[in-house]
């Protein structure tokens, strides 16, 4: 139970900051967070851990609040604003990959002791280093797009949580499919890469259903005026 109970706060730490950012930065804070996210999460994601008896990457649960930043971005400021944060992070994510390569590039000193170590972080396999890319923005796209469309029949504060969990499950579903298939297919016999897909699809659906609260939250800091902008 170890790993669970490290996961289950690991859950309440993330979204605590995202509101912190958020209520010091106001919307700015949460740009700060998609774009800083993104990173996190792609780093994250190289580490496989044991969660409920079934293999899992990390990663899942800062995805997960990346999606809630940009529903809560949407939500109060607008569809344009939620799209500028989606490629923010793309872009943080570019920029990461190409310093590092050069960073990488260098021929370390005799007594470096961190190439090694670097070269197995940051030597990210490029089919899952692609996969990852191009599922983040076609995931968040679909997110903003099926937010904004749910919104119109369903706009009051009480109804954020059907805006955020209609747009999130779908797209996630998407999401971890084309990263599934872009870093796995091929590789992995076919029934190891629909097991991956499934465990990976189930918790980022836990992790979502249980962070709407902290949208609430943060749409109650803004109604209040507790919100630095």
């Amino acid at each position: 139970m170890y790993n669970e109970l490290i996961g289950i706060g690991t859950f309440f730490v993330t979204f605590i900051l995202m509101l912190v950012l958020y209520r010091i930065f106001g919307k700015t804070g949460l740009f700060v967070w998609v774009a800083i996210g993104t990173i996190i999460a792609n780093i994250q994601v190289i580490k496989t851990v044991e969660l409920f008896s079934v293999s899992a990457t990390l990663g899942n649960v800062m995805f997960a609040s990346i999606y809630l930043a940009t529903d809560i971005l949407n939500d109060i400021y607008g569809r344009k604003q939620a799209k500028k944060a989606v490629w923010l992070g793309f872009s943080s994510v570019i920029v990461m990959v190409i310093l590092l390569q050069c960073s990488l590039a260098f021929i370390p000193a005799q007594d470096d002791v961190s190439q090694q170590a670097l070269e197995t972080i940051f030597n990210i396999v490029p089919r899952i280093a692609l996969g990852s890319i191009i599922a983040y923005i076609i995931g968040q796209h679909l997110d903003v797009l099926l937010f904004t469309l749910i919104k119109k029949k369903f706009s009051s504060d009480k109804t954020f949580y059907i805006r955020a969990y209609g747009s999130t499950v779908v797209s996630s579903i998407v999401d971890t499919a084309i990263f599934v298939l872009i870093a796995f297919y091929g590789n992995l016999p076919n029934s190891v890469v629909f097991e991956i897909f499934i465990t990976t699809y189930f918790l980022k659906l836990l992790t979502t259903i249980s962070n709407v609260p902290f949208g609430y939250i943060a749409k109650s800091m803004y109604r209040k005026g507790k919100i630095a902008e």
